[in-house]
């Protein structure tokens, strides 16, 4: 990746909401397709679905597994939908429609075996790297899943795991991990090298409260579900602490009509209060986009809420050397 070499970063505006109770509920990941399709997992009240939605934030349907308790959705360079189920120990395939095209796995420690696999992220050339979380290491197939590579293993040294969560894979190939029980996310090479890690058990900047979603934007920008704060932090790519964004949510296209459509909570939510309904409540994955977009699974709102990044990338003649007491009081 060619991270920028700094950044003006003029704003993340919140940009709209999408999904609701009854349709995404309980939302724990996403996958982001073409022409405007957006994926949903959905660990759902009857029974867990992938739900399937567009921009015009219309229910298209859902893909119904069958699941017992997944944990992370995403797709492949052809659409098709790779899902993690921790209940059963597998990983499906399924093609956008809903097809279902592989299944493999089983419950075990030995290599290739998988015990509550959790997060996926597929690197450019398509391996699939599975959190395998009780088993505290990750896992590198490929996309028959077939056997390539682990590493880790338990404990709270650097480089060592506790119940590994969220994972996603940068453009260099380098590998980020939620490191759920020792509440940091951890930076490796593909190989399992080490390379850094970010934060530490607390509420205050940079630190977390059990992280479970992790991903890396074309900047080299971090951004982590801190689901046990309920909020998103940003990191740069060295792991310095930038903002957090805590939910701004309006009630998305469906939410109005179902609420224009039951008199009874048209009349409860004109008579509540609002602030707190905007928040997110222990949101659980992050994705980013091409299009400089954030998405957050909103897990305990049951719906997603997204924003937009507004920076310009800086050249070295373009900005002063970096300063030995950083302040905005001065210019």
């Amino acid at each position: 990746m060619a991270k920028a070499y700094a950044l003006l970063r003029a704003g993340f505006p919140y940009l709209t909401t999408l999904g609701m109770r009854r349709v995404t509920s309980f939302a724990t990941d996403l996958a982001i397709g073409d022409e405007g399709r957006l994926y949903v997992l959905c660990r759902a009240e009857i029974a867990p679905h992938i739900r399937k939605l567009n921009w015009e934030d219309e229910d298209l349907g859902t893909i119904d597994g069958p699941f017992v308790w997944p944990a992370s959705l995403v797709r492949d360079r052809a659409e098709n939908l790779y899902v993690s189920d921790e209940g059963a120990h597998t990983i499906q395939a399924f093609t956008r429609d809903g097809e279902l095209l592989a299944k493999w796995g089983k419950f075990g420690t030995a290599p290739g075996e998988l015990n509550r696999p959790s997060g996926l992220a597929f690197d450019a050339d398509e391996h699939l790297f599975v959190a395998d979380t009780q088993n505290h290491r990750i896992q590198k197939f490929a996309k028959d899943g077939s056997f390539c590579a682990a590493w880790g293993g338990f404990g709270n040294a650097p480089g060592e795991l506790n119940m590994p969560w969220g994972i996603t894979v940068d453009d260099a190939g380098d590998v980020y991990v939620a490191d759920w029980r020792n509440d940091r996310v951890q930076k490796f090479e593909a190989s399992g090298r080490f390379i850094m890690s970010i934060g530490r058990t607390g509420s205050g900047e940079g630190e977390f409260n059990r992280p479970s979603g992790v991903a890396v934007d074309e900047h080299g920008d971090i951004y982590v579900a801190d689901r046990g704060n309920n909020r998103v932090q940003l990191f740069d790519h060295r792991g310095r602490y930038v903002e957090k964004f805590i939910g701004d949510a309006t009630l998305s296209r469906m939410g109005r009509q179902y609420v224009l459509a039951n008199h009874k909570t048209l009349r409860l939510r004109e008579m509540t209060t609002l602030e707190p309904q905007k928040r997110f409540r222990a949101p659980t994955s992050v994705r980013f986009d091409s299009e400089g977009r954030l998405y957050v699974a909103d897990q305990g709102s049951h719906r997603i809420q997204v924003y937009r990044k507004d920076a310009l990338a800086l050249t070295p003649d373009q900005i002063l050397p970096e300063q030995a007491a950083p302040t905005l009081m001065t210019t």
